[in-house]
């Protein structure tokens, strides 16, 4: 797959499709989630959290699994493989998600 021309730094750009738990994904993305499962070796649970991003102008897709306390550095460090690159309010909303289950993991903390 070669970079659209304009793109910074010859990346793609990527659009945020949802963030979502499994049990809401599409038959349709699915196998983007059983995809990336596989490749984490991990059973995919219908709890599971998910990033879904859309590599645009492309039918490819790619997820992120936003598991409780991961942080925005994990999840860029998932990126770096896609060459890709996201808006920032679409940035934002998945660090919206990540500090929500931080918040929520300190405060449940026993």
């Amino acid at each position: 797959m070669v970079a659209p021309e304009g793109n910074p730094g010859g990346k793609f750009r990527a659009v945020l499709v949802s963030i979502t738990n499994v049990r809401s994904v599409t038959a349709e993305l699915m196998p983007f989630v059983t995809f990336r499962a596989n490749i984490e070796k991990r059973e995919v649970n219908d709890k599971d959290q998910v990033a879904i991003f859309n590599v645009y102008g492309t039918a490819s897709n790619f997820v992120v699994f936003l598991d409780a306390g991961k942080t925005p550095a994990d999840v860029e460090e998932e990126l770096v493989p896609y060459n890709v690159v996201i808006s920032r309010a679409d940035w934002q909303m998945v660090i919206n998600d990540l500090e929500g289950k931080a918040l929520y993991l300190e405060a449940t903390k026993g």
